[in-house]
């Protein structure tokens, strides 16, 4: 009996609902502790700060934990998303949870030490002035981030090119735009340079286009709707993700010893099929053909 394929992310967002379930219930036992048998643990010789920091981070923590899943599980139930998808609303509240959590963290550090941590940022206004500064590429980049999470020109799972490259964004982080290539090279793009670049976004544009170009010597072309047929045959398992009457092979440039050749067709918008896959059948159709013709 074949088991069901659980999505990676569904497994994730699972594993973080029991997370939060088994760390409220630990957090919510210490806080009724705390504040159960407040005078006792002061008479131990626990400090009053070390009581504050605790409360502190019990409170907070647990807080941007509920809050977090609760703005995910809202936004997925409103737009009807499916367990398990990546979405980049939900990367970025991700994101905005994990820093609220380490600025809570490094707050509560500061209140074990009996540091009021507003007050230590009052008056280290000079020197946070300063390391903005010298980490202000850093923090375009993680401000780009977050605009690119949440303004959704670009999602995950677009077929995308900047540049000089071209592939499928599989991930964004306050860093890097993550983009997988047609030779699964894992590119790394900073954010920064994603915001201010040309960006051609092919899922989103209004057609799927899929085209190719490659070159034929003139004594293998006899007849053009020969070929044509010939790749639209090699196709026919894909048929049913590409639209009818949309194949086209157009002749590019007439050489004297070769003809430059540009074949195309149009996918339908929500065909779950690759374009590198139908792209690599055809390709390798087309050397079949010159190899058959040379015999």
């Amino acid at each position: 009996m074949n088991r069901k394929s659980v999505n990676p992310a569904s497994k994730l967002e699972y594993k973080r609902r029991i997370k939060f379930l088994v760390k409220a219930i630990i957090f919510i036992a210490a806080l009724f502790a705390i504040n159960t048998y407040h005078a006792e643990i002061l008479k131990y010789g626990i400090g009053e700060n070390y009581v504050k920091a605790a409360r502190f981070y019990l409170y907070a923590d647990l807080w941007v934990s509920f809050i977090r899943l609760g703005v995910v599980f809202y936004y997925k139930k409103k737009h009807k998303l499916s367990r398990g998808t990546k979405n980049n609303f939900v990367l970025g509240i991700d994101h905005i949870a994990n820093i609220l959590h380490t600025f809570i963290l490094i707050g509560t550090i500061l209140m074990l030490f009996n540091i009021d941590p507003i007050a230590l940022i009052t008056s280290l206004s000079i020197v946070a002035a300063a390391i903005a500064i010298l980490s202000k590429d850093y923090i375009a980049n993680m401000i780009n981030g977050m605009l690119i999470m949440f303004n959704g020109e670009v999602m995950i799972g677009d077929e995308i090119k900047i540049g000089e490259v071209k592939g499928k964004v599989t991930d964004i982080t306050l860093v890097n735009l993550h983009i997988t290539n047609d030779d699964e090279d894992l590119i790394y793009i900073p954010n920064s340079l994603v915001f201010t670049s040309q960006i051609y976004n092919y899922t989103k544009r209004a057609i799927r286009k899929v085209s190719f170009d490659f070159d034929l010597k003139n004594e293998l072309i006899t007849d053009v709707s020969a070929v044509e047929k010939y790749i639209i045959e090699a196709l026919s398992d894909y048929q049913q993700y590409i639209k009818d009457d949309s194949y086209m092979l157009r002749i590019i440039k007439i050489n004297e010893n070769f003809t430059s050749l540009k074949f195309q067709f149009v996918l339908h918008r929500h065909s779950a099929v690759r374009e590198k896959d139908i792209r690599k059948v055809a390709l390798r159709k087309v050397l079949q053909y010159i190899g058959e013709e040379k015999v």
